[in-house]
């Protein structure tokens, strides 16, 4: 029993399989995206879908289960972050950077930069 339990630890700590896909395959969207808003920063089109790939991503790490709360929470501050700087109303991205923000407050941490 105690082997068991150890070993459903370890995979606890570890994306499943299943998460870990979603999560490179959003990321690797964040990453085109973001270079064709870098060739193309006033194209409409180009912006929402950089906006929408970036807030995708944050999201996704945000929520992920098998992320550290030190890991997931500043990245996904940082994409939240980024993505408000193209679209400053974006709502999706200002509630959970104020959700995490909050997070932060509350452990009377300070917000990561």
């Amino acid at each position: 029993l105690i082997l068991v339990s150890a070993i459903g630890a370890a995979a606890l700590a570890q994306p499943s399989s299943a998460e870990h896909t979603k999560l490179a395959k959003l990321e690797q969207a964040y990453k085109t995206s973001k270079v064709s808003f870098t060739k193309k920063p006033k194209d409409p089109k180009v912006r929402k879908a950089y906006v929408a790939a970036t807030v995708s991503f944050g999201t996704a790490t945000m929520l992920a289960g098998s992320l550290p709360p030190r890991q997931k929470y500043p990245t996904a501050l940082r994409l939240y972050r980024e993505a408000l700087k193209v679209d400053p109303k974006n709502k999706e991205a200002l509630d959970n950077k104020k959700q995490i923000e909050s997070i932060y407050e509350s452990m009377g941490k300070p917000i990561p930069k």
